[in-house]
């Protein structure tokens, strides 16, 4: 039986290559960096992608036996792009370069050969070359007291292939064919033999690169540069520890040999793993892999989202409007809540239905919905879009029928608009639908400022009546001001009324023989309006307030229920008083239809 390690290791494995196949969907550079890290990402134990790396590097070792040639383009290819770059990243250079080298081969074979050619014609020359140079820096270190060893380089085919492209360079002026590699004990002997180097030679200014003060991101530590040697050719020198040329050719896998202990040595291949995490070579700003989510679409698209993102995130990230969309979600084929939190290689569909419909508690942080500020933005702008837009109509619906009541044309509206400091037509509607404006001023104001404008005299009212509204919920209202019968003469449907604007209680209706209209009208006349009932308004409901002197309560009320039934009538508010001969006075309000 397998330990539990092993088993998760396994199990990790499969994953990797269950991931790995992905790349046959490759669409452009982003999407394969993607699929670098979510390999990354997937894994807990570096150990797993070792092994992978390793299994992967045998077969291209015998790739030459596939006799499919469009397999072993695929293999190839892949490996170029998604595990070589994850080698260097591991700081494993010297499986990275057997791994480009092979794929290279079969990729492109004729550029492979014609380098190799060229690098084996002159191989002879060039090494009695470099002998004769190393030998000169052997005496220098050691006349210098350094404790050195001076070796050749080997170059790598598609290393120099890659240089050649990127410097436009032909193979005869790459420098660093000549390459050699010193050696020493401590860091202080690095700088102490890059000394000795320039003193022997003469530097190239342009080619010094020092990766002891400023290592790579992989890891990667040594002192590069280049000088002119004898008959003025260019040699390249690298110059490292021992330690530090462990790190450059084994990477994480050196901490095997400078780590004492295999279980110290599992620890620092997860310090390892969670450092390469924090900061990826991927030349971009983009998230530390451990700081990000990759997940899968339907289709086999990768997306990248912060760790800790919800499937409803994801939606927002797709499109804005799929967001909006969004009601339900499968993970791996398995329906989940929109809170669901999104976990690494994830395979996850958004349904959606045809209108936009998101909730307002989306847009609450704490509602666990969307981890995003962003998408939260998202959803608190629709319901700010959809809320605006529903008050600008309401705003002018009101306006259009002010408008015509008051026979206002295009030029009186707009002295209307800068007389209440409005810059646009729309600016008074959203004022007036959202309630920043009501009904009563923007009438007084309309009667006041625009008086000249008016098509006909605000007198004369009474000529040309204007219907209530009859709104479900709202009961009486005109123009969004609720209308209320006048407690004085509580006029009733079909008798004639007008309308008082009081200020901040909206309509006022009254009889029109009302003695306080009366009284009303000859103080406020612009704020009388001629009005009538709504079409098929047969009743009205008010609330009747009564005192009644009974003796036997409880009788009462139970004689006083069946009497208000036919009327549809209902108590709303009661009070009572003890009155002289052991009587009570019982004062209540009826709410019902007259």
């Amino acid at each position: 039986e397998f330990s539990a390690v092993v088993a998760d290791q396994v199990a990790q494995m499969q994953r990797l290559m269950q991931l790995g196949e992905q790349y046959r969907r490759a669409q452009s550079a982003d999407w394969i960096e993607n699929l670098r890290r979510l390999l990354l990402s997937s894994i807990s134990d570096v150990r797993v992608m070792l092994i992978q790396l390793v299994h992967r590097l045998e077969r291209l070792r015998g790739l030459a036996f596939e006799p499919d040639e469009a397999k072993r383009r695929q293999l190839a290819a892949e490996t170029l792009d998604v595990y070589a770059p994850i080698a260097h990243r591991l700081g494993l250079g010297q499986i990275k370069w057997e791994l480009e080298d092979l794929s290279f081969r079969h990729l492109e074979p004729a550029t492979y050969k014609r380098i190799a050619s060229l690098l084996d014609e002159k191989r002879e020359e060039r090494e009695a070359y470099l002998a004769t140079v190393r030998t000169a820096l052997d005496e220098a270190l050691q006349a210098a007291g350094i404790h050195a060893q001076v070796v050749g380089r080997p170059k790598h085919i598609y290393s120099i292939w890659g240089k050649m492209q990127r410097k436009k360079l032909s193979f005869d002026a790459l420098f660093d064919v000549r390459a050699l590699r010193v050696a020493v004990d401590t860091v202080a002997d690095c700088y102490a033999a890059l000394s000795v180097v320039h003193h022997r030679f003469p530097l190239i200014e342009s080619e010094y690169d020092d990766y002891i003060a400023r290592p790579k991101e992989n890891g990667y530590q040594s002192l590069h540069t280049a000088v002119r040697a004898f008959d003025d050719k260019a040699v390249e020198v690298q110059i490292r520890t021992g330690a530090m040329h462990a790190q450059a050719e084994l990477g994480v896998a050196a901490h095997w040999r400078y780590k004492e202990g295999a279980g110290s040595a599992v620890d620092s291949f997860a310090s390892e793993l969670n450092r390469l995490r924090e900061a990826l070579a991927a030349g971009s700003p983009a998230q530390p892999v451990a700081a990000m989510v990759y997940v899968f679409t339907p289709q086999g698209d990768i997306f990248a989202l912060p760790s800790g993102s919800t499937v409803l995130d994801y939606a927002y990230r797709v499109h804005t409007l799929v967001g909006h969309r969004c009601k339900g979600a499968k993970i791996n084929g398995q329906i989940v809540p929109l809170k669901t939190v999104l976990s690494q290689a994830d395979r996850v569909e958004i349904l959606t239905q045809t209108n936009p419909m998101p909730s307002r508690e989306w847009a609450s942080a704490q509602s666990g919905f969307l981890t995003s500020a962003s998408s939260r933005a998202k959803v608190r702008n629709w319901f700010h879009r959809l809320d605006q837009s529903a008050a600008r109509a309401a705003g002018a619906a009101q306006c259009d029928r002010l408008f015509r009541r008051l026979g206002l044309n295009r030029s009186a509206q707009n002295l209307l608009i800068a007389a209440l400091n409005f810059k646009s037509m729309d600016a008074l509607f959203d004022a007036v639908g959202l309630h920043r404006l009501d009904a009563a001023t923007l009438l007084h104001t309309a009667r006041a400022v625009l008086k000249p404008e008016l098509s006909e005299p605000a007198a004369p009212v009474t000529q040309t009546p204007v219907f209530l509204d009859q709104t479900p919920g709202v009961g009486l209202s005109l123009d969004g001001m609720k209308a209320q019968p006048a407690g004085c003469c509580h006029p009733r449907p079909g008798d004639a009324v007008r309308a008082f604007i009081t200020r901040g209680q909206g309509l006022s209706v009254h009889k029109e023989d009302c003695r306080n209209l009366a009284h009303l009208a000859q103080q406020f006349p612009e704020r009388i309006l001629s009005v009538d009932w709504p079409s098929g308004q047969a009743s009205w409901a008010q609330t009747l307030r009564l005192d009644v002197l009974v003796e036997d309560v409880a009788r009462f009320w139970s004689d006083i229920g069946p009497v208000l039934v036919p009327f549809k009538a209902r108590i709303v508010e009661s009070r009572s008083r003890l009155e002289e001969f052991q009587s009570f006075c019982h004062g209540f309000g009826l709410k019902c239809r007259l």
